[in-house]
C-alpha cells in the first residue's frame, strides 16, 4: 500500500518526499506521502513521530488504532489546513477499515465522519490509468480523458474489502491523457458520506467529493 510517508525537512518545516518514502512504496498499497507543513522545534519532532506511527499502523492494517491516532492528531490545535485535509481522509479510510474487520460498528463510522462534511479532504497519490479497467482498485482509471466526474475504489492491500467508493466531481475538466502513468492526488470538499445501508463489511461506504482539483506528480 503506497502511503502518506513522511519525514521532517529541517528549517523548511515541510514533511518532504524522501528516500525513506521510496523504500516503503512497495509496502503500502494505498496511501502515498505528499508534502505538508508542520510546526517548529520539539513539537515538530513529536508530531513527526506520531505521524510516522500512524503510517506504520496503516501499513500493518491496524485500522482501529490508526483511526484513533489520526483522529487525535487531527484534533490538535495549530495543525495546518493542508495536513488537516490529509488527516480527514486518513480517518475516513482507516475508520472504514475498522468497520470492515468488525473493530468498529457503523454508528462509530457515522459519528466520526459526519463532522467532515463540508470540509476539505485530500486523497492520496494514486496511479493515473487512461483506460477504464473494471474492478481496478486504488487507481484513477479514466475512460474519458476529459472527464469532470469519475469514481475511485479505495480498498485494502489484498483488494478483498472495499473501504469506499469515492465519487469525484472536478472544478473543471482535466486532460488525464497527458498524465497517464503519473500519480494524481485529489483535493476537494466532502459533500456527502453514505455508509452502506445494508451494513455490509465487504463494501463499507460511499463518499462524494465536489469542487475537486488534481495535483499530478511523477515517481521513479
Amino acid at each position: 500500500m503506497t502511503s502518506f510517508l513522511s519525514k521532517l525537512h529541517g528549517d523548511s518545516n515541510v514533511i518532504s518526499r524522501s528516500a525513506k518514502r521510496a523504500k516503503l512504496i512497495a509496502r503500502l498499497v494505498l496511501l502515498l506521502f505528499v508534502p505538508v507543513t508542520i510546526c517548529r522545534g520539539e513539537t515538530a519532532i513529536e508530531d513527526q513521530k506520531e505521524y510516522d506511527r500512524i503510517l506504520q499502523l496503516i501499513s500493518n492494517e491496524e485500522w482501529k488504532a490508526a483511526s484513533e491516532a489520526a483522529a487525535t492528531y487531527l484534533a490538535k490545535t495549530g495543525t495546518s489546513e493542508d495536513l488537516q485535509a490529509r488527516l480527514r481522509y486518513i480517518v475516513i479510510y482507516t475508520t472504514a477499515g475498522a468497520v470492515s474487520t468488525g473493530a468498529f460498528d457503523f454508528d462509530v463510522l457515522n459519528n466520526r465522519l459526519k463532522p467532515f462534511i463540508g470540509k476539505s479532504v485530500t486523497l492520496p497519490d494514486r496511479p493515473v490509468i487512461n483506460d477504464a479497467q473494471p474492478g481496478r482498485m486504488n487507481a484513477i482509471c479514466i475512460s474519458d480523458p476529459h472527464a469532470t466526474s469519475f469514481m475511485v475504489i479505495a480498498a485494502n492491500k489484498t483488494n478483498t474489502t472495499i473501504h469506499a467508493f469515492e465519487y469525484v466531481k472536478l472544478q473543471q475538466a482535466v486532460d488525464f491523457a497527458t498524465h497517464a502513468g503519473e500519480w494524481g492526488s485529489i483535493t476537494g470538499t466532502l459533500r456527502k458520506v453514505e455508509p452502506n445501508p445494508n451494513k455490509s463489511r465487504a463494501i463499507v461506504l460511499r463518499i462524494y467529493i465536489d469542487d475537486a482539483t488534481v495535483a499530478f506528480s511523477k515517481h521513479s
